[in-house]
């Protein structure tokens, strides 16, 4: 087990870096960072219009690439 200190910014940047690769490859480790990260932001530093958009720039980001079937 490694543990990291990142700034909020910077564990925002990894995930939108990790939604560039192909969705199968992250969606468990972004799921993963998300899962852990969210808790430690206290409540009133949460913004949930911004984590909505990040949550949508994810998914474009993670799904631009996916061929529609």
């Amino acid at each position: 087990m490694i543990k990291l200190e990142l700034s909020v910014n910077e564990v925002n940047a990894i995930l939108l870096s990790l939604a560039k690769l192909p969705y199968e490859t992250v969606a468990q480790l972004i799921e993963k960072i998300r899962d852990q990260s969210l808790p430690q932001v206290p409540e009133e530093e949460r913004n949930t219009g911004k984590r909505d958009r990040l949550r949508k720039d994810l998914m474009d980001a993670v799904t631009e690439d996916t061929p529609v079937q």
